[in-house]
């Protein structure tokens, strides 16, 4: 304590101070130094769950975007299949419709030739007839006398039957 005294340092009254370090210490650890603390470390860990709150949500957004880009990939197949199967089926329905076009054109230029041999066929029985009857006449004259219709007939017939190509058929 001589050590002290030298010092200038009353023991005393260093005592005295010691005791009240020690209490402010206590007192500082107790009611400040802890709660301090337990907010520092509830900063901390509300800091580090938000960045894994962060994290996660940027995992999701990445992920997200890994979906949407495979749902557009995933659309523009479908709009090119469909976009295919449009063209042939329009190329299909441009064929049938021009197959079914000439068929029909063919169908109306075999009946229009059916028409024009029937219109013909039908010409050429009123042709005969009339030319059986100017016959007939031109027969009456020559032979001066008027026939029967047998006899007309028979006369018409051979003259038909002399006619060139079988065209002598009634």
């Amino acid at each position: 304590m001589d050590v002290l005294e030298t010092l200038g340092i009353e023991p005393w009254t260093f005592f005295l101070h010691t005791i009240n370090f020690v209490v402010l210490i206590l007192l500082l650890s107790r009611f400040l130094y802890r709660p301090v603390v337990g907010m520092l470390d509830e900063r901390t860990r509300r800091i580090e769950q938000s960045l894994a709150e962060a994290e996660r949500a940027r995992a999701e957004v990445a992920q997200a975007d890994r979906e949407r880009e495979e749902l557009l990939a995933a659309t523009r197949r479908e709009l090119q299949e469909m976009r295919t199967q449009a063209e042939q089926l329009a190329e299909r329905i441009e064929s049938e419709a021009r197959t079914s076009a000439q068929q029909e054109a063919q169908r109306i230029i075999e009946r229009a030739r059916q028409e024009a041999d029937a219109e013909r066929q039908q010409a050429m029985i009123e042709l005969r007839r009339e030319v059986a009857t100017l016959a007939v006449q031109a027969a009456e004259r020559v032979i001066r006398q008027n026939l029967d219709t047998p006899a007309q007939r028979r006369l018409v017939e051979e003259f038909l039957a002399d006619q060139p190509n079988g065209a002598g058929r009634v």
